[in-house]
Protein backbone atom coordinates (compact mmCIF):
# COMPACT_ATOMS: atom_id res chain seq x y z
CA UNK A 1 0.00 0.00 0.00
CA UNK A 2 1.22 3.12 -1.46
CA UNK A 3 1.34 5.95 1.71
CA UNK A 4 -0.18 9.20 0.87
CA UNK A 5 0.98 12.74 2.43
CA UNK A 6 -1.70 15.17 3.15
CA UNK A 7 -2.40 18.84 1.71
CA UNK A 8 -2.70 20.99 4.81
CA UNK A 9 -4.46 24.26 4.08
CA UNK A 10 -5.12 26.90 7.44
CA UNK A 11 -4.18 24.12 9.56
CA UNK A 12 -6.79 21.94 8.40
CA UNK A 13 -5.90 18.39 6.38
CA UNK A 14 -7.97 18.35 3.12
CA UNK A 15 -10.03 15.60 1.44
CA UNK A 16 -8.46 15.71 -1.50
CA UNK A 17 -10.12 13.59 -4.46
CA UNK A 18 -6.95 13.97 -6.99
CA UNK A 19 -3.59 12.45 -6.28
CA UNK A 20 -0.33 11.68 -7.80
CA UNK A 21 2.53 9.23 -7.04
CA UNK A 22 6.41 10.09 -6.03
CA UNK A 23 8.81 7.78 -6.40
CA UNK A 24 12.23 8.09 -4.78
CA UNK A 25 16.04 6.86 -5.46
CA UNK A 26 15.04 3.88 -3.81
CA UNK A 27 11.86 3.08 -5.82
CA UNK A 28 9.74 3.32 -3.23
CA UNK A 29 6.83 5.28 -4.12
CA UNK A 30 4.22 7.41 -2.11
CA UNK A 31 1.16 9.93 -2.75
CA UNK A 32 0.42 13.29 -2.97
CA UNK A 33 -2.70 15.23 -3.72
CA UNK A 34 -2.89 17.71 -7.10
CA UNK A 35 -4.02 21.12 -6.21
CA UNK A 36 -7.01 22.48 -8.06
CA UNK A 37 -8.69 25.61 -7.96
CA UNK A 38 -10.96 25.07 -5.14
CA UNK A 39 -7.49 24.55 -3.16
CA UNK A 40 -6.16 27.80 -4.76
CA UNK A 41 -9.49 29.61 -3.61
CA UNK A 42 -8.53 28.24 0.09
CA UNK A 43 -5.20 29.30 0.03
CA UNK A 44 -5.86 32.87 -1.27
CA UNK A 45 -8.47 32.96 1.30
CA UNK A 46 -6.93 31.88 4.49
CA UNK A 47 -6.42 34.75 6.57
CA UNK A 48 -5.11 34.57 9.91
CA UNK A 49 -5.52 37.25 12.57
CA UNK A 50 -2.25 36.96 14.40
CA UNK A 51 -2.32 39.04 17.30
CA UNK A 52 0.57 36.59 19.46
CA UNK A 53 3.28 38.04 21.08
CA UNK A 54 6.76 36.83 20.46
CA UNK A 55 6.51 35.42 24.04
CA UNK A 56 3.17 33.77 22.86
CA UNK A 57 4.58 32.29 19.89
CA UNK A 58 7.76 31.45 21.12
CA UNK A 59 5.85 29.78 23.91
CA UNK A 60 4.14 27.19 21.48
CA UNK A 61 6.99 26.41 19.19
CA UNK A 62 8.38 25.38 22.83
CA UNK A 63 5.39 22.93 23.28
CA UNK A 64 5.49 21.41 19.69
CA UNK A 65 9.26 21.33 20.16
CA UNK A 66 8.68 19.11 23.86
CA UNK A 67 6.73 16.76 21.48
CA UNK A 68 9.75 16.12 19.22
CA UNK A 69 12.12 15.33 22.19
CA UNK A 70 9.74 12.42 23.46
CA UNK A 71 11.53 9.37 21.39
CA UNK A 72 7.62 7.83 21.91
CA UNK A 73 6.31 10.44 20.04
CA UNK A 74 4.25 9.36 17.28
CA UNK A 75 5.03 11.89 14.81
CA UNK A 76 8.74 11.39 15.46
CA UNK A 77 8.60 7.84 14.84
CA UNK A 78 6.49 7.96 11.76
CA UNK A 79 8.86 11.05 10.60
CA UNK A 80 11.94 8.96 11.24
CA UNK A 81 10.69 5.76 9.67
CA UNK A 82 9.79 8.00 6.68
CA UNK A 83 13.44 9.21 5.88
CA UNK A 84 14.27 5.43 6.36
CA UNK A 85 12.39 4.13 4.21
CA UNK A 86 11.68 5.91 1.22
CA UNK A 87 15.00 8.91 1.21
CA UNK A 88 17.53 6.46 2.40
CA UNK A 89 18.31 7.69 5.49
CA UNK A 90 20.42 5.72 7.92
CA UNK A 91 18.69 5.04 11.36
CA UNK A 92 21.42 7.22 12.82
CA UNK A 93 20.90 10.04 10.49
CA UNK A 94 17.20 9.91 10.54
CA UNK A 95 17.10 9.49 14.25
CA UNK A 96 19.80 13.23 14.20
CA UNK A 97 17.60 14.67 11.65
CA UNK A 98 14.46 14.42 14.39
CA UNK A 99 16.68 15.35 17.24
CA UNK A 100 17.44 18.51 15.98
CA UNK A 101 14.13 19.72 15.33
CA UNK A 102 13.23 19.29 18.75
CA UNK A 103 16.46 21.30 19.57
CA UNK A 104 15.63 24.16 17.14
CA UNK A 105 11.93 24.51 18.68
CA UNK A 106 12.80 24.28 22.36
CA UNK A 107 15.80 26.40 21.94
CA UNK A 108 13.84 29.27 23.50
CA UNK A 109 16.64 31.69 24.37
CA UNK A 110 17.89 31.08 20.78
CA UNK A 111 14.63 31.88 19.21
CA UNK A 112 14.79 35.01 21.29
CA UNK A 113 17.98 36.29 20.32
CA UNK A 114 17.64 35.45 16.51
CA UNK A 115 15.11 38.01 16.32
CA UNK A 116 16.76 40.55 18.39
CA UNK A 117 20.28 40.36 16.16
CA UNK A 118 18.31 40.23 12.87
CA UNK A 119 15.81 42.74 13.76
CA UNK A 120 17.66 44.81 16.48
CA UNK A 121 15.41 44.62 19.04
CA UNK A 122 13.14 41.94 20.82
CA UNK A 123 10.44 44.57 20.66
CA UNK A 124 10.00 45.81 17.35
CA UNK A 125 7.71 42.98 16.28
CA UNK A 126 5.19 43.63 19.45
CA UNK A 127 4.92 47.12 19.87
CA UNK A 128 6.44 50.72 18.20
CA UNK A 129 9.43 51.55 20.10
CA UNK A 130 10.66 55.18 19.66
CA UNK A 131 14.12 55.55 17.27
CA UNK A 132 15.98 58.63 16.60
CA UNK A 133 12.13 61.37 15.96
CA UNK A 134 10.00 58.46 15.18
CA UNK A 135 8.45 55.20 16.50
CA UNK A 136 8.94 52.10 14.78
CA UNK A 137 7.34 48.78 14.19
CA UNK A 138 8.58 45.82 12.59
CA UNK A 139 4.96 44.30 10.51
CA UNK A 140 5.00 40.72 8.65
CA UNK A 141 5.09 41.13 5.02
CA UNK A 142 2.61 38.55 4.95
CA UNK A 143 1.69 35.62 2.71
CA UNK A 144 5.10 34.41 2.85
CA UNK A 145 5.88 30.92 -0.36
CA UNK A 146 8.42 28.79 1.22
CA UNK A 147 9.70 27.03 -2.31
CA UNK A 148 11.96 23.92 -0.17
CA UNK A 149 14.75 22.02 -0.94
CA UNK A 150 14.89 17.97 -0.26
CA UNK A 151 18.27 18.15 -0.06
CA UNK A 152 18.70 19.50 3.45
CA UNK A 153 15.45 18.81 5.43
CA UNK A 154 16.45 21.64 8.41
CA UNK A 155 16.52 24.17 6.10
CA UNK A 156 12.58 23.83 5.46
CA UNK A 157 12.65 23.67 9.44
CA UNK A 158 14.29 27.39 9.51
CA UNK A 159 12.53 29.02 6.65
CA UNK A 160 9.15 28.24 8.59
CA UNK A 161 10.80 29.11 11.73
CA UNK A 162 11.88 32.57 10.13
CA UNK A 163 8.47 33.46 9.30
CA UNK A 164 6.40 32.28 12.11
CA UNK A 165 8.71 34.41 14.21
CA UNK A 166 8.11 37.27 12.29
CA UNK A 167 3.93 36.40 12.29
CA UNK A 168 4.01 35.91 8.51
CA UNK A 169 1.48 33.38 6.96
CA UNK A 170 3.05 30.53 5.24
CA UNK A 171 2.43 28.80 2.30
CA UNK A 172 4.99 25.76 2.26
CA UNK A 173 6.30 23.73 -1.47
CA UNK A 174 7.73 20.58 -0.64
CA UNK A 175 10.50 19.25 -2.74
CA UNK A 176 10.00 16.33 -4.49
CA UNK A 177 12.64 14.78 -3.31
CA UNK A 178 11.37 15.28 0.68
CA UNK A 179 7.91 15.74 1.29
CA UNK A 180 7.98 14.81 4.59
CA UNK A 181 10.08 17.34 6.60
CA UNK A 182 7.40 20.41 6.41
CA UNK A 183 4.43 18.61 6.55
CA UNK A 184 5.33 16.53 10.00
CA UNK A 185 6.42 19.99 11.45
CA UNK A 186 2.68 21.25 10.58
CA UNK A 187 1.25 18.03 11.61
CA UNK A 188 2.26 18.57 14.83
CA UNK A 189 1.20 21.92 15.33
CA UNK A 190 -2.31 20.28 14.76
CA UNK A 191 -1.72 17.82 17.40
CA UNK A 192 -0.68 20.53 20.13
CA UNK A 193 -3.44 22.99 19.54
CA UNK A 194 -5.60 22.49 15.78
CA UNK A 195 -7.24 26.30 16.18
CA UNK A 196 -3.83 28.10 17.46
CA UNK A 197 -3.49 31.01 15.08
CA UNK A 198 -0.13 29.50 14.14
CA UNK A 199 -1.45 26.47 12.88
CA UNK A 200 -4.21 27.90 11.04
CA UNK A 201 -1.69 30.17 9.18
CA UNK A 202 0.33 26.89 7.89
CA UNK A 203 -0.40 25.27 4.53
CA UNK A 204 1.59 22.55 2.89
CA UNK A 205 1.40 21.18 -0.20
CA UNK A 206 3.44 19.89 -3.50
CA UNK A 207 3.33 21.06 -7.12
CA UNK A 208 5.94 19.90 -9.93
CA UNK A 209 7.34 22.87 -11.71
CA UNK A 210 7.01 20.84 -14.76
CA UNK A 211 3.46 20.86 -14.92
CA UNK A 212 1.09 23.14 -16.24
CA UNK A 213 1.39 26.37 -13.80
CA UNK A 214 -1.76 28.20 -13.98
CA UNK A 215 -3.43 27.55 -10.66
CA UNK A 216 -0.10 27.39 -9.01
CA UNK A 217 0.82 31.04 -10.76
CA UNK A 218 -2.49 32.31 -9.28
CA UNK A 219 -1.02 31.68 -6.06
CA UNK A 220 2.76 33.07 -6.28
CA UNK A 221 0.33 36.21 -7.61
CA UNK A 222 -0.55 36.45 -4.07
CA UNK A 223 2.97 36.27 -2.62
CA UNK A 224 4.12 38.91 -0.06
CA UNK A 225 7.55 37.17 0.25
CA UNK A 226 9.16 34.11 -1.32
CA UNK A 227 11.93 32.15 0.43
CA UNK A 228 13.40 29.86 -2.41
CA UNK A 229 16.03 27.04 -1.33
CA UNK A 230 17.84 24.85 -3.74
CA UNK A 231 19.66 24.82 -7.30
CA UNK A 232 19.92 26.86 -10.42
CA UNK A 233 16.48 25.79 -11.91
CA UNK A 234 14.94 26.15 -8.55
CA UNK A 235 16.03 29.42 -7.95
CA UNK A 236 15.27 30.49 -11.49
CA UNK A 237 11.69 29.41 -11.42
CA UNK A 238 11.28 31.13 -8.11
CA UNK A 239 12.56 34.74 -9.74
CA UNK A 240 10.55 34.04 -13.22
CA UNK A 241 7.05 33.23 -11.15
CA UNK A 242 7.16 35.67 -8.81
CA UNK A 243 5.50 38.94 -8.49
CA UNK A 244 8.51 41.41 -9.58
CA UNK A 245 7.37 43.76 -6.67
CA UNK A 246 8.00 41.75 -3.63
CA UNK A 247 11.60 40.11 -1.85
CA UNK A 248 12.69 36.66 -3.28
CA UNK A 249 14.75 35.54 -0.40
CA UNK A 250 17.44 33.05 -2.66
CA UNK A 251 19.60 30.19 -0.62
CA UNK A 252 21.62 28.07 -3.00
CA UNK A 253 23.57 26.80 -4.36
CA UNK A 254 26.60 27.43 -2.91
CA UNK A 255 29.86 25.30 -2.00
CA UNK A 256 32.62 25.22 0.69
CA UNK A 257 35.85 24.26 1.89
CA UNK A 258 38.12 23.79 4.73
CA UNK A 259 41.55 25.38 5.62
CA UNK A 260 43.75 23.58 7.49
CA UNK A 261 46.79 25.71 8.91
CA UNK A 262 49.46 23.52 10.48
CA UNK A 263 47.69 22.54 13.33
CA UNK A 264 49.21 21.32 16.26
CA UNK A 265 46.57 18.56 17.32
CA UNK A 266 46.27 16.78 13.68
CA UNK A 267 43.45 14.32 15.24
CA UNK A 268 41.08 17.26 16.37
CA UNK A 269 41.70 18.80 13.28
CA UNK A 270 40.97 16.14 10.90
CA UNK A 271 37.76 14.93 13.16
CA UNK A 272 36.34 18.42 12.29
CA UNK A 273 37.28 18.27 8.65
CA UNK A 274 35.60 14.68 8.73
CA UNK A 275 32.21 15.51 10.25
CA UNK A 276 32.11 18.68 7.56
CA UNK A 277 32.65 15.93 5.01
CA UNK A 278 30.44 13.32 6.32
CA UNK A 279 27.29 15.86 7.67
CA UNK A 280 24.39 15.55 5.26
CA UNK A 281 26.61 13.08 2.48
CA UNK A 282 28.11 16.42 1.25
CA UNK A 283 24.53 17.78 -0.21
CA UNK A 284 24.40 20.94 1.74
CA UNK A 285 25.89 24.36 0.41
CA UNK A 286 27.97 23.95 3.80
CA UNK A 287 29.45 20.53 3.11
CA UNK A 288 33.15 20.87 2.88
CA UNK A 289 34.53 19.38 -0.97
CA UNK A 290 38.30 20.64 -0.51
CA UNK A 291 40.43 20.51 1.90
CA UNK A 292 43.75 22.86 1.44
CA UNK A 293 46.10 21.82 3.95
CA UNK A 294 49.30 24.37 4.95
CA UNK A 295 52.22 22.63 6.32
CA UNK A 296 54.39 19.80 5.84
CA UNK A 297 52.43 17.04 7.99
CA UNK A 298 49.82 16.49 5.19
CA UNK A 299 50.14 12.92 4.85
CA UNK A 300 49.64 12.25 8.64
CA UNK A 301 47.16 14.42 8.43
CA UNK A 302 45.35 11.97 5.72
CA UNK A 303 46.27 9.39 7.79
CA UNK A 304 44.03 10.94 10.56
CA UNK A 305 41.03 11.75 8.24
CA UNK A 306 40.91 8.41 7.17
CA UNK A 307 40.59 6.81 10.64
CA UNK A 308 37.87 9.40 11.67
CA UNK A 309 36.15 8.97 8.28
CA UNK A 310 35.70 5.14 8.98
CA UNK A 311 34.53 6.26 12.54
CA UNK A 312 31.71 8.28 11.14
CA UNK A 313 31.07 5.84 8.44
CA UNK A 314 30.00 3.98 11.74
CA UNK A 315 28.15 6.44 13.70
CA UNK A 316 26.83 8.39 11.32
CA UNK A 317 26.35 5.76 7.96
CA UNK A 318 25.75 7.27 4.66
CA UNK A 319 22.26 7.07 3.14
CA UNK A 320 21.22 4.94 -0.11
CA UNK A 321 23.33 5.09 -2.94
CA UNK A 322 21.49 4.27 -6.13
CA UNK A 323 23.01 2.85 -9.11
CA UNK A 324 23.70 6.04 -10.88
CA UNK A 325 25.94 7.58 -7.53
CA UNK A 326 27.63 4.57 -7.15
CA UNK A 327 28.93 4.84 -10.65
CA UNK A 328 29.55 8.07 -10.04
CA UNK A 329 31.91 7.28 -7.32
CA UNK A 330 33.74 4.68 -9.19
CA UNK A 331 34.16 6.48 -12.02
CA UNK A 332 35.81 9.23 -10.36
CA UNK A 333 37.93 7.13 -8.50
CA UNK A 334 39.41 5.39 -11.93
CA UNK A 335 39.89 8.89 -13.37
CA UNK A 336 42.02 10.32 -10.52
CA UNK A 337 44.04 7.25 -10.30
CA UNK A 338 44.33 7.21 -14.03
CA UNK A 339 45.54 10.97 -13.66
CA UNK A 340 48.02 10.17 -10.73
CA UNK A 341 46.80 11.43 -7.91
CA UNK A 342 46.46 9.78 -4.66
CA UNK A 343 43.21 8.04 -3.67
CA UNK A 344 41.94 6.52 -0.48
CA UNK A 345 38.77 5.21 0.46
CA UNK A 346 36.47 3.62 2.61
CA UNK A 347 34.78 0.14 2.81
CA UNK A 348 31.52 0.06 0.40
CA UNK A 349 32.01 3.70 -1.31
CA UNK A 350 31.64 4.84 2.41
CA UNK A 351 33.93 8.12 1.28
CA UNK A 352 36.82 8.62 -0.63
CA UNK A 353 39.82 10.91 -0.20
CA UNK A 354 41.67 12.08 -3.32
CA UNK A 355 45.50 13.94 -2.95
CA UNK A 356 45.73 16.19 -5.67
CA UNK A 357 47.73 19.29 -7.40
CA UNK A 358 45.95 23.20 -5.78
CA UNK A 359 44.28 24.00 -9.08
CA UNK A 360 43.71 20.30 -10.50
CA UNK A 361 40.27 19.22 -9.72
CA UNK A 362 38.20 16.13 -10.87
CA UNK A 363 34.10 15.22 -10.57
CA UNK A 364 32.83 15.81 -7.77
CA UNK A 365 30.45 12.77 -6.97
CA UNK A 366 29.63 14.23 -3.99
CA UNK A 367 28.19 11.29 -1.52
CA UNK A 368 31.62 11.88 1.15
CA UNK A 369 34.16 12.32 -1.48
CA UNK A 370 36.58 14.94 -1.08
CA UNK A 371 40.10 16.52 -2.80
CA UNK A 372 42.95 17.82 -0.33
CA UNK A 373 45.28 20.17 -1.77
CA UNK A 374 48.86 20.96 -0.47
CA UNK A 375 49.13 24.81 -0.14
CA UNK A 376 52.44 26.93 0.82
CA UNK A 377 50.33 29.48 2.59
CA UNK A 378 46.97 31.64 2.51
CA UNK A 379 47.44 33.31 -0.91
CA UNK A 380 47.68 29.71 -2.71
CA UNK A 381 44.00 29.31 -1.37
CA UNK A 382 42.72 33.38 -2.26
CA UNK A 383 41.92 32.05 -6.16
CA UNK A 384 39.83 29.12 -4.86
CA UNK A 385 37.53 31.48 -2.90
CA UNK A 386 34.70 33.07 -5.04
CA UNK A 387 31.99 35.46 -4.67
CA UNK A 388 28.77 34.21 -4.79
CA UNK A 389 29.86 30.73 -5.05
CA UNK A 390 31.57 30.40 -1.55
CA UNK A 391 29.59 30.26 1.25
CA UNK A 392 31.29 28.37 4.73
CA UNK A 393 35.36 28.34 5.58
CA UNK A 394 35.86 25.88 8.00
CA UNK A 395 39.31 26.27 9.72
CA UNK A 396 41.21 24.33 12.13
CA UNK A 397 42.59 25.39 14.22
CA UNK A 398 40.51 27.72 15.09
CA UNK A 399 42.69 30.98 16.18
CA UNK A 400 43.83 30.90 12.01
CA UNK A 401 40.30 32.35 11.05
CA UNK A 402 41.60 35.76 12.97
CA UNK A 403 44.51 35.60 10.63
CA UNK A 404 42.31 34.69 7.33
CA UNK A 405 39.01 36.32 7.70
CA UNK A 406 39.63 39.70 6.47
CA UNK A 407 41.03 38.38 3.20
CA UNK A 408 38.30 35.65 2.77
CA UNK A 409 35.38 38.03 3.13
CA UNK A 410 37.34 40.09 0.51
CA UNK A 411 37.52 37.07 -1.95
CA UNK A 412 33.85 36.21 -0.99
CA UNK A 413 33.86 33.91 1.21
CA UNK A 414 29.82 34.07 3.34
CA UNK A 415 30.80 31.93 6.23
CA UNK A 416 33.59 31.28 8.72
CA UNK A 417 33.72 28.46 11.14
CA UNK A 418 35.47 26.05 13.03
CA UNK A 419 35.78 22.95 11.42
CA UNK A 420 33.48 20.59 12.81
CA UNK A 421 30.59 23.26 13.40
CA UNK A 422 29.53 23.80 9.46
CA UNK A 423 26.31 22.56 9.89
CA UNK A 424 25.44 25.00 13.10
CA UNK A 425 24.41 28.28 12.46
CA UNK A 426 25.76 30.30 15.20
CA UNK A 427 22.99 33.11 16.78
CA UNK A 428 23.58 36.39 15.21
CA UNK A 429 25.27 35.10 12.06
CA UNK A 430 24.22 35.95 8.55
CA UNK A 431 22.99 33.40 6.23
CA UNK A 432 24.40 33.78 2.94
CA UNK A 433 25.48 37.07 3.30
CA UNK A 434 21.81 38.51 4.61
CA UNK A 435 20.01 38.82 7.68
CA UNK A 436 16.79 36.59 7.05
CA UNK A 437 14.49 37.92 9.12
CA UNK A 438 14.71 41.91 7.88
CA UNK A 439 13.37 40.61 4.75
CA UNK A 440 10.45 39.11 6.28
CA UNK A 441 8.97 42.54 7.79
CA UNK A 442 8.18 45.76 6.55
CA UNK A 443 9.04 48.51 8.73
CA UNK A 444 6.65 51.31 9.75
CA UNK A 445 7.82 54.52 10.68
CA UNK A 446 5.42 57.33 13.03
CA UNK A 447 7.07 60.28 12.96
CA UNK A 448 7.18 63.01 15.16
CA UNK A 449 5.44 66.49 14.44
CA UNK A 450 6.70 69.89 13.49
CA UNK A 451 6.60 70.62 17.03
CA UNK A 452 9.51 68.30 17.95
CA UNK A 453 12.47 69.78 18.19
CA UNK A 454 16.06 67.66 17.05
CA UNK A 455 19.84 67.74 17.68
CA UNK A 456 20.07 69.32 15.19
CA UNK A 457 17.48 71.76 14.86
CA UNK A 458 16.39 73.49 17.49
CA UNK A 459 13.55 75.50 16.46
CA UNK A 460 9.99 74.34 15.40
CA UNK A 461 10.01 73.04 11.56
CA UNK A 462 7.85 75.46 10.36
CA UNK A 463 8.52 75.09 6.42
CA UNK A 464 5.75 77.24 5.28
CA UNK A 465 7.01 80.38 7.44
CA UNK A 466 10.40 80.39 6.85
CA UNK A 467 9.87 80.07 2.69
CA UNK A 468 7.77 83.05 3.09
CA UNK A 469 10.26 85.33 4.99
CA UNK A 470 13.39 82.84 2.95
CA UNK A 471 15.00 81.97 6.15
CA UNK A 472 15.52 78.08 5.52
CA UNK A 473 19.31 78.75 6.43
CA UNK A 474 17.76 79.10 9.83
CA UNK A 475 17.59 74.72 9.84
CA UNK A 476 20.83 74.54 8.66
CA UNK A 477 23.34 72.94 12.10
Amino acid sequence: MIKTIPMIIGGIVQNNPNFRELTFENTTKVSTPVIDSDCVDNIIKNKVENNLSLNQIINFLYTVGQRWKSEEYARRRAYIRDLKNHLGYSNEMAKLEANWIAMLLCSKSALYDIVNHDLGSLHIIDEWIPQGDCYIKAFPKGKSIHLLAGNVPLSGITSILRAILTKNDCIIKTSAADPFTATALVSSFIDVHAEHPITRAMSVMYWSHNEDILLVKKIMDHADVVVAWGGDEAIKWAVKNSPHHIDILKFGPKKSLSIIDDPEDIAVAATGVAHDICFYDQQACFSTQNIYYIGNKINLFIDELEKKLNIYARILPKSFQSFDEKAAFTLTEKECLFSGYQVRKGEDQSWIIIQSPLNAFGNQPLSRSAYIHQASSIKDILPFIHKNITQTVSIAPWESSFKYRDELAKHGAERIVESGMNNIFRVGGAHDGKRPLQHLVKYVSQEKPFGHTTKDVAVEIEQTRYLEEDKFLVFVP
